[in-house]
C-alpha cells in the first residue's frame, strides 16, 4: 500500500504548476505569432510598448465619479482608478516601469498623434495624457483584434470556462495587490 501523499508537497507542485503556467502566458502574449496576429495590418504601426502605453493612458482615465484604491487596481482599468487623466508618473506605475521609461513611450506616442500631453488644471506645471482622437480610434481598432484573437483561443470553451477563468485571474491579482499593500 502506498504512503499517503504529503499535502504540503502537493501543494508546493500545484503552486509550482500555477507559477509556470503564468510564465508561459506570459511569454506566449510576446510570442512573434501572436504579436504579428495582433498588430500586423493596424491602422497605425506600434509597438506592444505603445499598445501598454495607450491602453494604461485608457484604463487609467475615468469620470470624476470614483476615487484610487490600489495602484494595482488603476492598472487594470477598476472603478478605483485615478481620478480624471492620468500623470506620467501613474502611467509608469500602472505599467510597471520607471518614470524615464513611460516618458520615452509617452514621446513617441505623442509624436504619433496617438495622445496628448496637457497642462492639469490644478497645477500648470504637471501634464496630463489623454487619448487623442487618433488613438481612441486605433485602441478600438486594436481592442477587436484583441477580441478576435481570444474568440479564437477560446473557441471550444463554455462561457463559463471564460467566466471561471477571469474570477480567478481577478482573485489572484487581488492576491498580488494585497502583497504589494504589506510591503
Amino acid at each position: 500500500m502506498a504512503p499517503d501523499p504529503d499535502p504540503a508537497a502537493e501543494r508546493g507542485r500545484d503552486l509550482d504548476d500555477l507559477d509556470d503556467a503564468l510564465v508561459e502566458v506570459r511569454r506566449a502574449l510576446q510570442r512573434p505569432g501572436y504579436r504579428h496576429r495582433l498588430l500586423d495590418g493596424l491602422s497605425v504601426e506600434v509597438s506592444l510598448a505603445t499598445l501598454r502605453l495607450l491602453r494604461a493612458v485608457q484604463r487609467t482615465t475615468t469620470p470624476a465619479t470614483t476615487r484610487a484604491t490600489t495602484p494595482a487596481s488603476a492598472a487594470v482599468g477598476d472603478a478605483g482608478a485615478p481620478v480624471g487623466a492620468p500623470s506620467i508618473g501613474e502611467v509608469a506605475e500602472a505599467l510597471a516601469v520607471d518614470p524615464s521609461t513611460a516618458s520615452r513611450l509617452v514621446d513617441r506616442a505623442v509624436a504619433g498623434g496617438l495622445l496628448e500631453r496637457r497642462a492639469c488644471a490644478d497645477d500648470r506645471r504637471r501634464t496630463r495624457l489623454h487619448l487623442s482622437e487618433r488613438g481612441r480610434r486605433f485602441l478600438d481598432e486594436v481592442t477587436e483584434r484583441r477580441r478576435d484573437l481570444l474568440r479564437e483561443i477560446t473557441f471550444t470553451w463554455s462561457r463559463g470556462d471564460v467566466d471561471d477563468l477571469v474570477g480567478l485571474l481577478r482573485r489572484l491579482r487581488e492576491g498580488f495587490d494585497a502583497l504589494e499593500g504589506a510591503s
